[in-house]
């Protein structure tokens, strides 16, 4: 089976809404992930933003809705493996949590150095970036993690 491919033949058995053998539907627990997910990154980046927030926090605020639309699309497949006991699961899971957080990261880095931004007295180094770009990815690979915690409890709910 290819990384990240389809256990089901049928593309509308992965958000279905009809109940398997999970307590809730794949797609309402699709939907309470990516909720729990907008919600919490919100408040982290709402926290450490200035007050009141910059006009270009509304970028962060959709980078955060297109997250949580990516997490709303992977949560049927984690189910999926979880029903099915797919071999090396968790490992495909911290793959894609490295994926996306080094998209987050390069994303990141490379706004920063097209558009500019923050100190302007002060020019990051490559060494600076790297750091950047591995905490991110390691922030990827716990949210992967938390995410398929929590769609193993709706998958018992």
């Amino acid at each position: 089976m290819p990384p990240g491919g389809q256990i089901a033949t049928d593309s509308s058995r992965r958000v279905s809404t009809t109940r398997s053998s999970l307590g809730l539907s794949r797609r309402r627990a699709a939907v309470i992930s990516a909720v729990l997910f907008f919600v919490f990154w919100l408040a982290v980046l709402y926290a450490g933003a200035d007050h009141p927030p910059p006009r270009g926090f509304i970028l962060v605020v959709l980078l955060d809705l297109i997250a949580a639309s990516l997490v709303f699309w992977r949560v049927p497949y984690y189910l999926d493996w979880m029903q099915t006991r797919q071999r090396r699961r968790l490992l495909w899971v911290v793959r894609d949590g490295l994926i996306a957080g080094l998209a987050v990261a390069l994303l990141a880095v490379l706004a920063s150095a097209l558009i500019g931004g923050g100190e302007p007295t002060v020019t990051p180094s490559i060494g600076s970036a790297a750091i950047w770009v591995a905490v991110l990815a390691g922030v990827g690979v716990a949210n992967a993690l938390a995410l398929y915690g929590v769609s193993a409890m709706l998958r018992k709910a």
